[in-house]
């Protein structure tokens, strides 16, 4: 009866993504280049449905246009683990714009686009945004740094 029971509770944590993501799986992180003014940091774990919704539109975005000034990364935060998500974002250059943002409750499926001068969050996309939208933030964006 145990063995089943942790077997349940083992398989039951995976699928709700409580499962380590070991760090050698993660995506590296670099920091931005010199010359960007915006960075457009999605806020992603494998789990969310919200970032499964939109991820692929910031991708296509990305994809179809050049942003001059704008830089794109992602902080994964799969593994729930706060102190690799903020190490991340201090690679990023924004470590304090995000603890100021979430402080202890990390929120994914958002796409923050930040002021890297400053460290202002200039504007937040989400999921029910479409692509020609979350284009019109983006040039706005750079357009105000």
């Amino acid at each position: 009866m145990r063995l089943i029971l942790a077997a349940t509770a083992t398989a039951l944590l995976t699928a709700c993504g409580q499962a380590s993501v070991p760090a050698s799986e993660r995506a590296v992180v670099t920091a931005p280049a010199e010359d960007a003014r915006v960075l457009a940091v999605l806020s992603y774990a494998s789990w969310c449905g919200s970032c499964k919704a939109l991820d692929p539109k910031v991708q296509a975005v990305q994809e179809a246009n050049t942003f001059d000034g704008v830089a794109f990364a992602r902080i994964d935060y799969t593994s729930r683990s706060a102190d690799a998500f903020y190490a991340d974002a201090e690679t990023l250059g924004i470590g304090e714009t995000m603890r100021a943002t979430f402080g202890d409750t990390i929120k994914t499926g958002k796409l923050y686009l930040i002021n890297l001068e400053t460290g202002e969050v200039i504007s937040t996309v989400d999921k029910s945004m479409d692509e020609a939208a979350l284009t019109a933030a983006i040039t706005d964006a750079a357009a105000l740094s």
